[in-house]
C-alpha cells in the first residue's frame, strides 16, 4: 500500500511491488531522484523509473499501515517514529536534479495578506527570516512527512511520495505538527516538537518555529486555493503559544 496523491494512482502489481503513475513533469522528476538519493534508508525502495512517463515501480510496503493509525491510539510513540526518519532521511542533493527549497516558502505569506491575521504572517515572515539567518548547509529532505506518508514495513517503517525538498532538518516538521487529520491530536503539537527534537537530536525551538511557520504558510495556500484554512489555523493557534521569536542560532 502506498499514500496516493490526487493527481497520482498507484497501482498493485504483485505481492512485493507497486507501480506509481502520475502526470510528468518536475514533480514526478524531484520525487524520483529524492527516492534515489535515499537508497530506501527510511524511504520506500525505487526499484525501476521512467520520468518521461511518470512512472515508478517501487517496492510494496507491507502490511502499509499508516502511522495514523498508530498515532490515534499512541501518539507519543507514532511521533518517536516519525522523528527517528526526521533523523534518517536527511542526505546530500544528486547533482544536476532540480529541488524547491523551504527557505521559499514564505513567498506564500503574501497570499494570505487581507485574509488572515496581519499579526500572525508577520510572526511566521520573522521566524523564517531568523531561520534562515543562521541556517544549516541545505540536506535533501522529504519535503511532505505526514502521518499518511509513514507507512509500517514489517516490524519497521518506510516514507512514501517524498516531494524532494532542500532545508534544514528541522524543516521537515512543517508537516508533521500540522496534520489536520484530528483536531484530537493538533493539540499535541508543542509535546509532538519536543519529542521530536529528543529523537532527532535538533533544537526543539528551531522545530517549533518551523512547524509554526508550516502551519501558517498552509493557512495562506489554502487561501490561495480558495480552501477552507481552518485546519491549519488550529495547528498555528495549537503552537503559537510556544513560539519564541527568534529562535536560537543552529547548534553546531
Amino acid at each position: 500500500m502506498l499514500a496516493e496523491s490526487p493527481a497520482a494512482r498507484v497501482l498493485a502489481v504483485g505481492p512485493d511491488r507497486v507501480l506509481k503513475l502520475a502526470p510528468p513533469g518536475q514533480g514526478v522528476a524531484a520525487e524520483i531522484a529524492a527516492l534515489g538519493a535515499m537508497q530506501g534508508r527510511g524511504a520506500a525502495r525505487l526499484l525501476r523509473e521512467d520520468a518521461a512517463e511518470g512512472a515508478l515501480l517501487l517496492a510494496r510496503a507491507t502490511p502499509g499501515t499508516p502511522l495514523l493509525d498508530l498515532a490515534r491510539q499512541d501518539d507519543d510513540a507514532a511521533t518517536r517514529i516519525a522523528a527517528g526518519l526526521v533523523a534518517a532521511l536527511p542526505c546530500p542533493p544528486p547533482d544536476g536534479a532540480l529541488f524547491a527549497e523551504a527557505a521559499g516558502w514564505g513567498r506564500a505569506l503574501a497570499a494570505g495578506a487581507g485574509v488572515l491575521a496581519t499579526a500572525m504572517l508577520d510572526r511566521a515572515a520573522g521566524l523564517l527570516r531568523d531561520l534562515a539567518a543562521d541556517a544549516p548547509p541545505l540536506a535533501l529532505l522529504h519535503g511532505d512527512l505526514h502521518h499518511r506518508n509513514i507507512l509500517r514495513e514489517g516490524d519497521g517503517w518506510v516514507a512514501v511520495d517524498p516531494k524532494g525538498l532542500l532545508g534544514e532538518p528541522a524543516a521537515e516538521a512543517a508537516c508533521l505538527l500540522r496534520n489536520p487529520a484530528d483536531p484530537a491530536l493538533l493539540a499535541r503539537a508543542p509535546r509532538r516538537a519536543a519529542i521530536i527534537a529528543e529523537v532527532a537530536g535538533l533544537d526543539p525551538r528551531r522545530v517549533l518555529a518551523w512547524g509554526y511557520a508550516g502551519a501558517v504558510i498552509a493557512a495562506c495556500w489554502a487561501v490561495e486555493d480558495g480552501a477552507d484554512p481552518a485546519p491549519w489555523l488550529a495547528a498555528e493557534a495549537a503552537l503559537r503559544p510556544s513560539i519564541r521569536h527568534p529562535p536560537p542560532p543552529r547548534r553546531p
